[in-house]
């Protein structure tokens, strides 16, 4: 297997010290280091292979042991924490002189990252920058941007840097600089509108009442860590106090009691909080808590990048409003394997035609099925700026030029072409998309296991543009049938999942659909006729409102001739795909020139077995859905990422899937930011400025990065080949490669004079991997 499949390319973030091991203990284990007296050097091959070993496993024993006490002394001493919001992953910097007197540099990226100073450094410098953007700046005396750094003569013990704002529009919101033994609670103001307080009682360490009290639009409390009982409150001042909302409602409604009161907005915690940032907004007569932001104790893994964190999305990024959830994702704590082939390189490097971009390859109005990492036209970008406009009338906004909801930003276009440009329209379905679609996220795998493995619903393969298959087989909706919810919630888990694991934004958006109705008769009672149709109606509306602009065809297979249950399917048919949908009477003649063999069961004509149920999930995926005429250059790409360069098909086999090259999947290094694409929004300056960094260091096709270089005289990466894709994605993997396949090399020849070879345990910058008995 070529190089980067076995890698995966996964990981908790990166560190910059000439050294790429966990930032936790990287600074601590460079003092320790420089302290010990250093071994006689060994021969090239094993002072690589050191590199990338976690230092206990080769320095000597005595200096393990001073190496240890080291850290455990250090892991305290000084802490520098960045906290940010989701609307980029940045990169926090710290430059300082150590002890020796030489001069370090660490780095970590993600949206909450720690770093742990060594004692007796001196001259820190904090600096940020934004993952595939600029640096992290402010407004020097002319009104110029310069880099924000702040300098500290000897180590401080615990700073905690908030950074806000979009990839171009990062900023340092607030610095809070406390001992290690404080937590922090926190108002903030978002507005202007009235003044506020904050109000902390809780319980000591000798367990004596405490009250602390602060008004104005930033109120910090320092509470000891050893405080219990926490409760926090709000109120105006000069007004009633701050009551409950359903924050997960974009309207911000207030709840009500059984008595029809509104209840005051108390937050309680057993023990004290390590941080929480309360945003506190609106009229004194409307003033509301917003947003809560909680940074649980040793929650640094989980809040890693998205850029260089592989797996699950964590639960956080999808329970807070509305206005911050992801554009796509959302489905959590997944414990089943992906397929091997879910994301390979001949998917991530596809090079849509316009056949692809266009309905029937004609850029026109309402035909646009790519929306993402592509130009726009000058009527979709008038059409945003309207859409702009009637979101201000609502008050979804404050301004045309305002960041739209981060749930919606990718995906507005889809709303008003879904709408043929009916801005009024567009909106609700925009406000559709949030009782539908964000507030039922997150969802846990293990909630909705049962029901995948009911095989109502699965994923199957790729047609011959990579564009992944769903498959409905309405006789196995079992208890679905009844009960709407559950039905909905298996959709939307698996059409997120799509969304977030394979997909290629620009490239691959959309996907197939097979609607099987074979033997549906037989879960036809009529007494259930009602709840067919409701539970048709709602998929219909998900499908329509929530996931409008994806489906590129339906194929209604096995119909029986019933008016009832003919009006139940149309139901669930997109009004603007009805001209896309087909009923063929031979299903495996009409699916033949859309597949390859490999990627369809038996039943529809393929070469893969017939899935029964259970084995519908995990999703199945497979290699080569292209065929032959990709394949045969296929050599290109591999030989691109470090593969064997003797590629070479049968001629004498046919072209099925199977007579494949080598293949795997990437998508371990493709992030939650990497699937929410780009949308070109072109409708005010504001609005180009806030995609355009993203879109130089993107994976752009030829012809997308040709667009920018035309209308914009920027030279963006293009990306042709699977190195261009790593060094966009993941780019501190991309060094690491060749040091790990001459280690590789090297291993094996020594393989062949021995009879096992013992496990040998790799961390690097982005990614671990075992290389057992090779």
């Amino acid at each position: 297997m070529p190089v980067f499949g076995r890698l995966g390319c996964c990981g908790k973030g990166s560190v910059r010290a000439d050294d790429p091991r966990h930032p936790n203990i990287v600074a601590a284990e460079l003092e320790a280091a420089e302290a010990a007296k250093a071994p006689a050097q060994p021969d090239e091959g094993e002072s690589q292979l050191r590199q990338g070993r976690p230092v206990e496993q080769w320095l000597p024993r005595a200096t393990t042991k001073a190496f240890q006490s080291a850290i455990n002394a250090k892991r305290v001493e000084s802490v520098l924490e960045m906290t940010g919001d989701h609307l980029c992953v940045r990169t926090m910097t710290v430059a300082y002189t150590s002890r020796n007197g030489n001069r370090r540099v660490v780095s970590q990226s993600g949206y909450r990252v720690k770093l742990f100073l060594p004692e007796g450094c001196t001259d820190i410098e904090v600096t940020f920058s934004v993952v595939g953007g600029s640096f992290v700046a402010k407004e020097d005396a002319s009104g110029g941007l310069v880099p924000e750094k702040f300098e500290y003569k000897t180590p401080p013990e615990y700073v905690q840097y908030f950074v806000r704002g979009s990839l171009m529009r990062s900023r340092v919101t607030g610095v809070d600089e406390r001992t290690s033994g404080e937590s922090l609670l926190e108002m903030v103001s978002r507005d202007f509108r009235s003044i506020r307080t904050m109000r902390v009682d809780y319980l000591d360490a000798s367990g004596q009442p405490q009250t602390f009290t602060g008004s104005g639009y930033r109120v910090v409390c320092h509470l000891p860590a050893d405080a219990r009982d926490v409760e926090v409150s709000f109120q105006v001042v000069g007004g009633g106090p701050i009551c409950k909302v359903d924050r997960r409602d974009p309207d911000m409604p207030f709840l009500k009691d059984a008595n029809g009161d509104r209840p005051p907005e108390i937050f309680c915690y057993p023990e004290c909080p390590s941080c929480v940032q309360f945003e506190v907004r609106g009229l004194p007569w409307r003033a509301h808590v917003s947003r809560v932001i909680e940074l649980t104790r040793g929650a640094r893994e989980e809040d890693a990048s998205p850029a260089t964190t592989s797996g699950p999305d964590g639960r956080g990024l999808f329970d807070g409003a509305p206005d911050t959830v992801p554009a796509v994702g959302g489905i959590v704590e997944l414990r089943e394997a992906h397929s091997e082939y879910l994301l390979p390189p001949e998917v991530l490097l596809f090079e849509p035609t316009a056949f692809e971009i266009f309905a029937r390859g004609e850029q026109k109005k309402g035909g646009r099925q790519i929306f993402l990492n592509q130009p726009l036209t000058e009527e979709e970008n008038a059409g945003i700026l309207e859409f702009r406009k009637t979101l201000v009338k609502r008050g979804v906004v404050a301004s045309e030029t305002d960041p739209l909801p981060r749930y919606i930003e990718s995906h507005v276009l889809r709303l008003i072409q879904s709408a043929k440009y009916n801005m009024q329209k567009a909106a609700d379905m925009m406000k559709t998309c949030v009782t539908e679609r964000v507030r039922r996220l997150p969802i846990a795998e293990a909630d909705v296991l049962n029901d995948l493995r009911l095989g109502f619903a699965y994923w199957h393969g790729r047609d011959k543009r990579c564009r992944p298959c769903l498959v409905l087989r309405l006789e196995r909706l079992g208890p679905l049938l009844l009960d709407k919810e559950r039905a909905v919630r298996v959709v939307i888990f698996v059409l997120e999942y799509a969304l977030r694991f394979a997909m290629v934004p620009g490239r691959v958006e959309n996907w197939v659909v097979i609607i099987d109705l074979q033997n549906v008769m037989s879960i036809v009672n009529p007494l259930h006729i009602g709840s067919l149709i409701s539970t048709a109606s709602a998929i219909g509306t998900t499908l329509e409102k929530v996931y409008c602009g994806r489906m590129v065809w339906i194929k209604i297979v096995n119909m029986p001739g019933s008016s009832m249950l003919t009006r139940a399917i149309n139901s669930v048919i997109p009004a603007e795909k009805k001209d896309k949908v087909d009923f063929p009477m031979d299903v495996k003649a009409a699916l033949k020139d859309l597949f390859q063999p490999n990627q369809l069961e038996r039943k529809y004509g393929g070469a893969s077995p017939d899935l029964e149920p259970a084995e519908t999930y995990p999703f199945k995926f497979f290699p080569n859905p292209r065929g032959r005429a990709y394949r045969e250059n296929a050599a290109a790409w591999h030989n691109d990422a470090g593969a064997a360069t003797d590629v070479a098909l049968d001629p004498a086999k046919p072209d099925d899937g199977q007579n494949e090259v080598e293949d795997f999947s990437m998508h371990l290094s493709a992030s939650l930011h990497f699937h929410e694409g780009l949308l070109w929004d072109e409708s005010c300056e504001d609005a180009r400025r806030r995609w355009m960094d993203g879109a130089l260091n993107s994976t752009l096709t030829a012809d997308a990065a040709a667009a920018i270089a035309t209308r914009h005289g920027k030279q963006p990466r293009i990306c042709r080949s699977l190195t261009d894709w790593m060094q966009s994605v993941n780019p501190q993997a991309v060094g690491q490669i060749s040091l790990l396949r001459a280690v590789t090399e090297s291993l094996e020849e020594r393989q062949a004079q021995r009879s096992a070879e013992p496990e040998i345990l790799w961390a690097a910058n982005t990614w671990d991997v075992k290389i057992i008995s090779l």
